[in-house]
């Protein structure tokens, strides 16, 4: 059986539909990197998902990269939600979601999530850890939804 969970930024110019087996865990964890810890990220992902991310009002839309510049992170410039983290590999899309976009909200410990410190990774190691971890089936849809 599967669920759904859905989401958005505060004003709903990002919204996302991460679709997973009911037992399928989300495993919630937060990024080390100043800028995630900035924006209090809290990410979740399962591989064998399906997320859809649609950018209801594309032009509200921010795409930052920074540091090995493997990911893009999508974030609101009205709002200042940041939402989900991409990153293609081989032509195919992958994406890791901030779970603070879902609603409602998961029901998690934030204290007790560990704080991952992916700083001595190489480029290399990084991508795999990606294509083992992070959500595997990606779509991006732009303009408002059907």
């Amino acid at each position: 059986m599967r669920k759904r969970l859905n989401g958005n930024c505060h004003c709903g110019a990002i919204r996302v539909a991460l679709t997973k087996e009911e037992n399928a865990s989300l495993s919630p964890r937060h990024c080390g990197c100043d800028f995630c810890q900035r924006h209090g990220a809290l990410y979740v992902s399962v591989p064998s998902g399906q997320l859809t991310i649609t950018l209801a009002e594309p032009d509200c839309v921010g795409r930052y990269r920074f540091g090995h510049e493997t990911a893009t992170f999508l974030l609101c410039q009205r709002c200042g939600v940041l939402a989900a983290a991409t990153c293609e590999l081989e032509g195919q899309l992958f994406a890791v979601l901030n779970a603070n976009v879902l609603a409602p909200p998961l029901t998690v410990d934030k204290g007790s999530v560990p704080v991952a410190d992916y700083e001595a990774e190489d480029i290399d190691v990084r991508l795999v850890r990606r294509q083992q971890r992070w959500i595997s089936r990606v779509t991006v849809v732009e303009g408002p939804p059907g």
